[in-house]
Protein backbone atom coordinates (compact mmCIF):
# COMPACT_ATOMS: atom_id res chain seq x y z
CA UNK A 1 0.00 0.00 0.00
CA UNK A 2 1.08 3.40 -1.17
CA UNK A 3 2.41 5.83 1.52
CA UNK A 4 0.58 8.37 0.19
CA UNK A 5 1.65 11.08 -3.23
CA UNK A 6 4.74 12.83 -3.46
CA UNK A 7 4.58 15.71 -5.79
CA UNK A 8 8.26 17.04 -6.98
CA UNK A 9 8.89 20.60 -8.21
CA UNK A 10 11.36 21.56 -10.80
CA UNK A 11 13.43 24.49 -11.15
CA UNK A 12 13.72 27.03 -14.05
CA UNK A 13 14.84 25.34 -17.51
CA UNK A 14 14.77 22.43 -16.02
CA UNK A 15 11.86 19.52 -16.04
CA UNK A 16 10.47 16.32 -14.11
CA UNK A 17 13.57 14.30 -15.57
CA UNK A 18 16.11 16.04 -12.97
CA UNK A 19 14.36 14.06 -10.20
CA UNK A 20 14.56 10.70 -11.76
CA UNK A 21 16.94 9.01 -9.05
CA UNK A 22 14.67 10.80 -6.45
CA UNK A 23 11.88 9.21 -7.65
CA UNK A 24 13.74 5.93 -7.53
CA UNK A 25 14.82 6.43 -3.65
CA UNK A 26 10.81 7.26 -2.65
CA UNK A 27 9.54 4.68 -5.15
CA UNK A 28 11.60 2.06 -3.31
CA UNK A 29 10.33 2.98 -0.19
CA UNK A 30 6.72 2.79 -0.41
CA UNK A 31 5.99 6.60 -2.29
CA UNK A 32 3.81 7.35 -5.31
CA UNK A 33 5.69 10.55 -7.35
CA UNK A 34 4.63 12.61 -9.65
CA UNK A 35 7.12 15.41 -11.50
CA UNK A 36 5.19 17.09 -13.52
CA UNK A 37 6.84 19.39 -16.68
CA UNK A 38 5.72 23.69 -16.12
CA UNK A 39 4.18 24.44 -18.90
CA UNK A 40 6.67 24.67 -22.26
CA UNK A 41 9.15 22.79 -20.35
CA UNK A 42 8.65 19.19 -21.41
CA UNK A 43 11.43 17.13 -23.11
CA UNK A 44 9.85 18.21 -26.83
CA UNK A 45 11.40 22.01 -25.77
CA UNK A 46 14.89 20.84 -25.48
CA UNK A 47 17.54 22.42 -27.83
CA UNK A 48 14.32 24.45 -29.92
CA UNK A 49 13.70 28.19 -29.73
CA UNK A 50 11.47 29.16 -27.12
CA UNK A 51 7.46 28.65 -27.61
CA UNK A 52 6.34 31.87 -28.56
CA UNK A 53 3.74 32.04 -25.58
CA UNK A 54 6.99 31.05 -23.02
CA UNK A 55 7.37 34.74 -22.67
CA UNK A 56 3.74 35.55 -21.15
CA UNK A 57 3.94 32.69 -18.30
CA UNK A 58 4.63 34.31 -14.64
CA UNK A 59 5.17 32.65 -11.19
CA UNK A 60 1.68 32.74 -10.69
CA UNK A 61 0.85 30.94 -13.54
CA UNK A 62 3.17 27.84 -13.01
CA UNK A 63 1.48 27.82 -9.80
CA UNK A 64 -1.81 27.91 -10.72
CA UNK A 65 -0.81 24.65 -13.10
CA UNK A 66 0.38 23.22 -9.88
CA UNK A 67 -2.72 24.06 -8.07
CA UNK A 68 -4.69 22.56 -10.46
CA UNK A 69 -1.95 19.12 -10.49
CA UNK A 70 -2.86 18.86 -6.79
CA UNK A 71 -6.28 19.11 -6.98
CA UNK A 72 -6.35 16.04 -9.36
CA UNK A 73 -4.44 14.45 -6.71
CA UNK A 74 -6.25 15.09 -3.69
CA UNK A 75 -9.54 14.08 -5.67
CA UNK A 76 -11.78 11.18 -3.63
CA UNK A 77 -10.62 12.69 -0.61
CA UNK A 78 -6.81 12.06 -1.02
CA UNK A 79 -4.79 14.01 1.62
CA UNK A 80 -2.62 16.55 -0.33
CA UNK A 81 0.67 15.44 -1.72
CA UNK A 82 4.44 16.17 0.02
CA UNK A 83 6.45 18.89 -1.77
CA UNK A 84 9.24 18.36 -2.80
CA UNK A 85 10.84 21.84 -4.99
CA UNK A 86 14.27 22.52 -5.98
CA UNK A 87 15.59 26.25 -6.48
CA UNK A 88 12.27 28.26 -8.53
CA UNK A 89 10.53 24.95 -7.63
CA UNK A 90 11.40 25.43 -4.00
CA UNK A 91 9.86 28.67 -4.10
CA UNK A 92 6.45 27.44 -5.50
CA UNK A 93 6.33 24.77 -2.82
CA UNK A 94 6.38 27.59 -0.47
CA UNK A 95 3.46 29.56 -1.72
CA UNK A 96 1.35 26.21 -2.57
CA UNK A 97 2.02 25.11 1.41
CA UNK A 98 0.57 28.88 2.46
CA UNK A 99 -2.49 28.13 0.72
CA UNK A 100 -2.77 24.57 2.63
CA UNK A 101 -2.00 22.05 -0.29
CA UNK A 102 0.90 20.02 1.63
CA UNK A 103 1.08 17.46 4.50
CA UNK A 104 5.21 18.27 4.65
CA UNK A 105 7.72 20.11 2.36
CA UNK A 106 11.11 19.69 1.41
CA UNK A 107 12.91 23.13 -0.02
CA UNK A 108 15.68 21.91 -2.11
CA UNK A 109 18.22 25.42 -2.45
CA UNK A 110 15.21 27.46 -2.72
CA UNK A 111 14.79 30.75 -4.78
CA UNK A 112 13.64 32.96 -1.58
CA UNK A 113 10.23 34.67 -1.59
CA UNK A 114 9.27 38.56 -2.45
CA UNK A 115 11.06 40.55 0.26
CA UNK A 116 13.86 38.74 1.22
CA UNK A 117 17.37 40.42 0.75
CA UNK A 118 20.52 38.96 -1.32
CA UNK A 119 23.05 37.92 0.96
CA UNK A 120 25.79 37.80 -1.56
CA UNK A 121 27.35 39.81 -4.30
CA UNK A 122 26.81 36.75 -6.48
CA UNK A 123 23.29 37.23 -6.24
CA UNK A 124 22.79 41.10 -6.76
CA UNK A 125 25.82 40.70 -9.53
CA UNK A 126 23.56 37.76 -11.10
CA UNK A 127 20.79 40.10 -10.99
CA UNK A 128 21.94 43.39 -12.46
CA UNK A 129 23.54 41.52 -15.08
CA UNK A 130 20.74 39.58 -16.19
CA UNK A 131 18.89 43.14 -16.81
CA UNK A 132 21.85 44.87 -18.06
CA UNK A 133 22.32 42.09 -21.03
CA UNK A 134 18.59 41.49 -21.58
CA UNK A 135 16.81 44.70 -21.35
CA UNK A 136 13.17 44.29 -20.83
CA UNK A 137 13.32 40.84 -19.31
CA UNK A 138 9.70 40.90 -18.81
CA UNK A 139 8.73 40.52 -22.46
CA UNK A 140 11.23 37.40 -23.25
CA UNK A 141 11.86 34.26 -23.20
CA UNK A 142 15.51 32.68 -22.57
CA UNK A 143 17.19 29.83 -23.46
CA UNK A 144 19.74 28.05 -21.34
CA UNK A 145 23.17 29.62 -21.23
CA UNK A 146 26.11 26.82 -21.04
CA UNK A 147 28.70 29.16 -19.79
CA UNK A 148 26.45 30.40 -16.91
CA UNK A 149 25.50 26.78 -16.49
CA UNK A 150 28.72 25.47 -15.58
CA UNK A 151 30.06 28.05 -13.68
CA UNK A 152 26.91 29.03 -11.22
CA UNK A 153 24.62 25.48 -10.82
CA UNK A 154 26.23 22.71 -12.62
CA UNK A 155 30.16 23.13 -11.82
CA UNK A 156 30.09 19.81 -9.41
CA UNK A 157 28.81 17.58 -12.08
CA UNK A 158 31.41 15.48 -14.03
CA UNK A 159 32.26 17.43 -16.99
CA UNK A 160 29.83 14.52 -19.82
CA UNK A 161 27.33 14.30 -18.06
CA UNK A 162 27.19 18.20 -17.30
CA UNK A 163 26.97 18.43 -21.42
CA UNK A 164 24.05 15.97 -21.16
CA UNK A 165 22.06 17.45 -18.51
CA UNK A 166 22.17 20.73 -20.13
CA UNK A 167 20.97 19.73 -23.78
CA UNK A 168 17.99 18.55 -21.98
CA UNK A 169 17.41 21.58 -20.71
CA UNK A 170 14.39 24.01 -21.81
CA UNK A 171 14.02 27.57 -22.16
CA UNK A 172 12.97 29.74 -19.50
CA UNK A 173 9.70 32.75 -19.52
CA UNK A 174 12.14 35.88 -18.48
CA UNK A 175 8.42 37.39 -16.73
CA UNK A 176 9.69 34.69 -13.97
CA UNK A 177 13.14 35.54 -14.19
CA UNK A 178 12.56 38.91 -13.50
CA UNK A 179 9.97 38.18 -10.98
CA UNK A 180 12.04 35.84 -8.87
CA UNK A 181 15.16 37.57 -9.82
CA UNK A 182 14.35 41.22 -9.19
CA UNK A 183 11.45 41.02 -7.14
CA UNK A 184 12.11 44.38 -5.86
CA UNK A 185 11.13 45.65 -9.63
CA UNK A 186 7.72 43.84 -9.15
CA UNK A 187 5.27 45.85 -7.37
CA UNK A 188 2.69 42.95 -8.10
CA UNK A 189 4.97 40.73 -5.80
CA UNK A 190 4.04 37.66 -8.00
CA UNK A 191 6.75 35.61 -5.47
CA UNK A 192 5.48 37.17 -2.16
CA UNK A 193 4.56 34.14 0.41
CA UNK A 194 2.41 34.33 3.60
CA UNK A 195 4.87 32.75 5.78
CA UNK A 196 2.66 32.58 8.65
CA UNK A 197 0.17 30.69 6.64
CA UNK A 198 2.28 27.81 6.34
CA UNK A 199 1.74 25.37 9.30
CA UNK A 200 3.41 22.20 8.30
CA UNK A 201 7.06 20.71 8.62
CA UNK A 202 10.01 22.05 6.77
CA UNK A 203 13.22 20.86 5.85
CA UNK A 204 15.47 23.42 3.63
CA UNK A 205 18.81 22.06 1.95
CA UNK A 206 21.07 23.48 0.18
CA UNK A 207 24.88 23.09 -0.89
CA UNK A 208 27.46 24.88 0.80
CA UNK A 209 29.70 26.26 -2.62
CA UNK A 210 26.01 27.11 -4.21
CA UNK A 211 26.31 30.08 -5.67
CA UNK A 212 22.52 30.75 -7.11
CA UNK A 213 20.77 30.37 -3.78
CA UNK A 214 23.77 30.56 -1.24
CA UNK A 215 23.25 28.94 2.40
CA UNK A 216 23.13 32.17 4.06
CA UNK A 217 19.67 32.82 2.07
CA UNK A 218 18.54 29.50 2.27
CA UNK A 219 18.89 29.91 6.19
CA UNK A 220 17.00 33.44 6.14
CA UNK A 221 14.26 31.43 4.44
CA UNK A 222 14.22 28.83 7.10
CA UNK A 223 13.98 31.25 9.52
CA UNK A 224 10.74 32.74 8.26
CA UNK A 225 9.28 29.44 8.99
CA UNK A 226 10.75 28.98 12.93
CA UNK A 227 9.48 26.15 14.76
CA UNK A 228 8.19 24.87 11.28
CA UNK A 229 11.36 24.33 9.81
CA UNK A 230 14.65 22.45 9.47
CA UNK A 231 18.01 23.66 8.27
CA UNK A 232 20.34 21.46 6.82
CA UNK A 233 23.78 22.55 4.78
CA UNK A 234 25.33 19.72 2.92
CA UNK A 235 29.29 20.79 2.35
CA UNK A 236 30.98 20.06 -0.75
CA UNK A 237 27.61 20.52 -2.64
CA UNK A 238 26.22 23.12 -5.58
CA UNK A 239 22.89 24.72 -7.09
CA UNK A 240 21.77 22.12 -9.62
CA UNK A 241 22.41 18.78 -7.32
CA UNK A 242 21.07 16.25 -10.17
CA UNK A 243 24.06 14.65 -11.14
CA UNK A 244 26.75 15.78 -8.51
CA UNK A 245 29.09 13.16 -6.66
CA UNK A 246 26.81 13.35 -3.68
CA UNK A 247 23.35 13.46 -5.09
CA UNK A 248 22.58 10.18 -3.83
CA UNK A 249 23.31 10.80 0.03
CA UNK A 250 20.98 13.90 -0.75
CA UNK A 251 18.33 11.92 -1.97
CA UNK A 252 18.73 9.47 0.77
CA UNK A 253 18.29 12.42 3.33
CA UNK A 254 15.31 13.58 1.96
CA UNK A 255 13.57 10.37 1.96
CA UNK A 256 14.36 9.86 5.43
CA UNK A 257 13.07 12.90 6.59
CA UNK A 258 10.17 12.55 4.86
CA UNK A 259 9.55 9.11 6.06
CA UNK A 260 9.88 10.71 9.32
CA UNK A 261 7.92 13.56 8.95
CA UNK A 262 5.46 13.46 6.45
CA UNK A 263 4.05 10.23 8.14
CA UNK A 264 3.11 12.49 11.28
CA UNK A 265 1.24 14.78 9.72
Amino acid sequence: MSKGDILLLHGAFAGGWVFERLRGEFNRRGWKTHAPDLPFHGAEFAGQPPHPDLHRQGVDDYRRFLEAEIARLMQGGSPPPVLVGHSLGGLLAQQLAARNLARAAVLLAPVAAWGTLPHSMAEIGGAIGLLLKTGNLRSKALPPDYQLAEHYSMDRIPPALRRDSFARLVPESGRVLFETLTWWLDWHAATHVSAHRVQIPMLVLVGSDDKVTPAVTCRSVARQYSGRAVFREVPDLSHFIFGEPKEDEVNAMIADWIDEHAMAA
